[in-house]
């Protein structure tokens, strides 16, 4: 059962790199700017999470046996017997569930940095924005 674990672990973590690579490869090829960037990886984070719960939701004991998880497994280490099956099926499920949190955080922490980048590069208009205000009130001021 550890040998399942460990495969439908690595699997996972192998999903994970090819969305980052994927993500990194659509952020670099279409040269964002850092917000924007932040948030296109957080969408991509999403994106992951949404699909590794669409798979965790059509997980049954009747078709683990023909996941991919199940034949990467040498057929002497797979579990056996229907208990083997619920097992498996139960340790998948956790294993692409916490992928889907990690990402869920990924994708919280991206709109963070998306925020914070988005308020540096603001910073400068905003200290002309009550200028700006103050003429519009000192012209109504003359106007009266």
């Amino acid at each position: 059962m550890d040998n399942f674990r460990e495969t439908a672990f690595g699997l996972t973590l192998w999903y994970a790199v090819l969305a980052v690579l994927i993500g990194v490869l659509l952020i670099v090829l279409n040269d964002l700017q850092p917000p924007v960037a932040f948030l296109a990886g957080a969408d991509i984070a999403l994106l992951f999470a949404l699909g590794l719960i669409l798979k965790t939701r059509s997980l049954r004991e009747d078709n683990i046996s023909r996941d991919t998880f199940w034949r990467a497994v040498p057929q002497r280490d797979r579990p056996r017997g229907q208990s083997g099956l619920r097992m498996a099926r139960a340790m998948v499920e956790r294993i692409l569930l916490s992928f889907a949190r990690a990402a869920a955080v990924v994708a919280i922490i991206f709109c963070g940095l998306a925020l914070a980048s988005h308020h540096e590069s603001t910073s400068a208009s905003a200290q002309t924005l009550p200028a700006a205000s103050s003429d519009a009130g000192s012209a109504l001021a003359a106007d009266e």
